[in-house]
């Protein structure tokens, strides 16, 4: 075993199949203390709903948590990034993206927890996400800095363009001091692309959604893996693929 960086997506990635989840469990405590192996956990949700989660499952505590669609970076004790929600903020205008997707009926807004100040959020039926086009005209339009990430034909989030799960992954690369060839990111959606898109090693799952299928297709990379297992089973997989683990 070696010193490595895990950022891993959890709905449908690190979660889902519990017996796979305690065993990866078992073996990340193992390489935590023998060799100083980092966790991180990348998550569309907010830190009310992570919270949420981890009382339901058996989660590692993470040396970092990146909550809201990669707008918000946590450490333990919930001690906020500062630097990070400041930087991203640059050019962001929450007021105005409200304002235009108000013109758009098929929106509807998700809980209000999921509604962070980087990012506002929808959902959108498969059968109307063909109104994206034309919201992404009027915010561009309108000057705004923000980009629209569509994923699992349901979760329409817009948010930053300069805070995704991919740049907020490369803020965290930085930040502990590891290199793409040390850095192994899993993923199984949508808004999980834009970590595939940095200099990193990826897993992606083997229940991925066919977004995230189908932009691997066509960006096939040596550094990317695309797992048989589901969920847990899947990073286990994906960490002995990149012999990470034996």
């Amino acid at each position: 075993m070696t010193q490595f960086l895990l950022v891993t997506d959890l709905d449908n990635t690190l979660v889902g199949d519990d017996r796979a989840l305690d065993k990866l469990n078992q073996r990340l405590t193992q390489c935590r203390q023998v060799n100083g192996v980092k966790l991180v956990y990348s998550t569309g949700r907010s830190i009310t709903s992570y919270q949420k989660l981890s009382t339901e499952v058996n989660l590692l505590e993470p040396d970092v948590l990146i909550t809201a669609v990669g707008t918000e970076i946590y450490y333990p004790g919930k001690v906020l990034d500062q630097k990070w929600t400041t930087q991203s903020s640059a050019g962001w205008n929450r007021d105005a993206i409200v304002a235009i997707t108000q013109q758009f009926p098929q929106l509807v807004p998700q809980p209000e927890s999921e509604q962070r100040s980087l990012k506002v959020s929808f959902l959108l039926d498969a059968e109307d996400a063909h109104i994206l086009p034309d919201l992404e005209a009027k915010i561009k339009h309108q000057g705004v800095d923000a980009q629209l990430i569509y994923s699992s034909n349901q979760d329409l989030d817009i948010l930053s363009s300069r805070a995704n799960k991919g740049n907020a992954l490369a803020y965290i690369q930085q930040v502990l001091g590891f290199e793409f060839d040390r850095t192994i990111a899993c993923g199984d959606s949508g808004n999980d692309i834009a970590l595939f898109e940095q200099k990193t090693l990826g897993v992606i799952m083997g229940n991925a959604q066919p977004e995230l299928l189908q932009w691997h297709h066509k960006n096939l990379s040596d550094d990317r893996y695309l797992a048989q297992g589901f969920c847990a089973a899947g990073i286990l997989e994906g960490l002995q693929y990149f012999g990470f683990l034996q």
